[in-house]
């Protein structure tokens, strides 16, 4: 919940910043071939284990952009997920710290493709609004789990023993990626990124337990908030609209 708001909040304080100070260039939308992005923030795992951990993650992209709306990149992910379990009637308490890397490919589409540009800030500003997905591996290791039981019936614990516990593992995940692009100069934009990952695999936080009372049945997925910035490499160009919003050309920007 609370990296929801924070979403909403960087996305309502992006529309409003054109607005409040003349950050945006005009023509407003220029864009390279070539792109390269930094980004920090946090994760939220969603596993076998109740409760989740804020821990720090970091992100680089490598973008070829086809035009000022639609591209396709490369993007490096270095973090860590972590999740535990309240003390109950059957555990002292699980938990799990996994440092992870992961590689993807992915597309990328500015929802502004799908509007006309009318001399309206908020419907430009939509042109920054875009959407992805993709596909990548992950390698996660899982420092220190933990497994400590308060129940030995072994009809109760039967699911939980070492051939359902992996330290290491490699996987495919799915990334699913809504995020706002704000120009402060034409080479330089400032992001908000969220991505949800959906691995192909149900021992990311270490545990794969299919009995009650576990959390969580089905793979293990997670989410992340990033804030960073994109730079634009080599010439810059603008796709150009006139006053009705029709598309006209694509020119060069001198430096």
């Amino acid at each position: 919940m609370k990296l929801r708001i924070i979403l909403l909040l960087s996305l309502s304080l992006a529309f409003c910043l054109p607005s409040m100070a003349q950050v945006r260039l005009e023509p407003f939308w220029p864009y390279s071939q070539y792109s390269l992005g930094f980004s920090a923030g946090n994760t939220t795992m969603y596993g076998d284990l109740q409760n989740s951990v804020s821990e720090p993650i970091y992100r680089v992209t490598f973008e070829r952009n086809f035009n000022s709306y639609t591209g396709v990149g490369l993007e490096y992910q270095n973090g860590a997920l972590a999740s535990q379990e309240n003390r109950n009637h059957w555990t002292n308490g699980l938990s799990s710290y996994d440092q992870l890397n992961t590689l993807a490919l992915y597309g990328r589409v500015s929802l502004g493709q799908f509007f006309k540009y009318p001399k309206n800030y908020l419907m430009k500003n939509l042109f920054g609004l875009y959407f992805g997905t993709g596909i990548g591996c992950v390698y996660d290791d899982v420092s220190n789990i933990t497994l400590k039981f308060r129940n030995r019936d072994p009809s109760t614990i039967q699911d939980y023993n070492e051939k359902y516990i992996r330290t290491t593992v490699w996987s495919a995940y799915i990334p699913y990626n809504i995020g706002f692009n704000l120009h402060l100069t034409k080479r330089v934009m400032f992001n908000v990124n969220y991505q949800f990952c959906y691995f192909f695999s149900d021992y990311i936080d270490g545990y794969n337990f299919t009995n009650p009372p576990a959390n969580n049945y089905y793979n293990d997925m997670c989410s992340m908030l990033t804030f960073g910035l994109i730079f634009n490499l080599g010439p810059v160009y603008d796709t150009w609209y006139d006053e009705n919003g029709i598309k006209e050309k694509v020119r060069h920007l001198s430096d």
